[in-house]
């Protein structure tokens, strides 16, 4: 049994070390750039794999072939990216004292990332604009986000700051979770501006209140070009009411629109927070499913039976299957019934990503429940 722990230890510092070989290695082939506001250096991913597929700076030829490629992208999400350290035991602790948890699990994160993920695995091609630091757990991120085919050139990398890390408690019994992060996140300190020649070709954007000077100048851009833009706020994070006059469909959680309005009904909610901000209003409510106002009317849309192990990543689940099936030009009632399927399906296994369905497992599950179980 030692020299099994023995074992596991020295297999972690390798990959450890080998992390730290491919930064240190970044930062030889990379030219980053400096930003003209306060010098913060950033590096995009899409130009950091060029430098390392052909080990010379990048060329206008190279900014050429960038480009062709951001001309295929469908659905962009701006927002964060992080690294999740997820821990499930049987209840939640309010006392003080040592625990121990019954699994342990590290996987890439974030509201933004995660709906791409989904979106990606149900066909769509995605991109993220997102911001995180020059360490190893941004390279973890990078990493998983390339496993699920999500494009990366709108995410910069900043020297000298550190990823957003989140602690994930999830009950083994009930399948809840609560999130614990750093009020600050160091890698959204400083003002970035966001290239939105990068944005070209995007037929969905999605907004998840982080990075504000960026997602400000994605949604001006998408207004601009005639492309919908979703909303996926949790809290009013500070300048997120700059947004608001851009957002096309506002979809938020039922415990921050109760505390966005002051209201407690779902229809003074709804009816609030069309006054509050421009788009179609959508409140999830979990395992009891949702309601938008469509013509003035409340609807509602269902939610899907399922055995919940963990419900990390259902509700980003849920924006990148509305973003993917708005892309294809699926009407609201149906986007919000296909995603409240999805955001099901992703709480069968713990972890936010672990979960996530293929279109022919979801097309199975609408089956399974009496739904309509074809889709574009």
């Amino acid at each position: 049994m030692h020299q099994i722990k023995c074992f596991v230890t020295v297999m972690i510092s390798i990959r450890q070390r080998l992390y730290f070989l491919i930064l240190l290695t970044n930062n030889i082939l990379n030219k980053p750039y400096k930003a003209s506001n306060n010098q913060v250096i950033i590096q995009s991913s899409c130009f950091r794999s060029l430098y390392q597929s052909k080990k010379h700076a990048v060329t206008k030829n190279d900014r050429h072939k960038v480009q062709e490629r951001v001309t295929s992208y469908i659905i962009a999400v701006i927002g964060i990216a992080t690294l999740d350290m997820i821990m499930v035991m049987e209840g939640f602790n309010g006392h003080e004292g040592s625990f121990h948890c019954d699994k342990l699990i590290t996987e890439g994160g974030g509201m933004a990332a995660t709906a791409l993920c989904t979106a990606s695995k149900l066909g769509s091609p995605t991109r993220l604009f997102s911001r995180i630091g020059d360490d190893v757990h941004g390279q973890f991120i990078l990493d998983g986000l390339k496993r699920y085919g999500v494009d990366t050139c709108g995410t910069v990398s900043l020297e000298g700051r550190s990823t957003t890390v989140a602690i994930v408690i999830t009950d083994s019994i009930t399948g809840e979770k609560q999130f614990f992060s750093g009020r600050i996140k160091p890698a959204f300190i400083d003002p970035v501006q966001l290239d939105t020649s990068l944005l070209e070709g995007a037929d969905v954007l999605l907004v998840d209140g982080h990075w504000i000077e960026g997602s400000l100048t994605g949604c001006k851009w998408a207004q601009s070009h005639g492309i919908p833009v979703v909303a996926d706020f949790k809290c009013m994070y500070p300048g997120v009411e700059s947004l608001l006059p851009y957002i096309g469909y506002f979809i938020i959680p039922s415990f921050f629109a109760e505390e966005m309005t002051g209201e407690k009904t779902t229809r003074r909610i709804l009816k609030k927070l069309t006054s509050l901000q421009a788009g179609v209003p959508v409140i999830t409510c979990g395992s009891k499913g949702g309601a938008y106002l469509s013509n003035g009317e409340v609807t509602t849309y269902r939610a899907f039976p399922i055995t919940c192990v963990d419900s990390t990543g259902a509700g980003d689940a849920f924006h990148g299957a509305f973003c993917h099936f708005l892309s294809l030009g699926v009407n609201i009632g149906r986007c919000l019934e296909l995603s409240s399927a999805v955001g099901a399906l992703n709480c069968r296994a713990i972890g936010g990503r672990t979960a996530l369905p293929s279109r022919d497992e979801l097309r199975q599950f609408l089956r399974e429940n009496g739904a309509n179980p074809e889709f574009p």
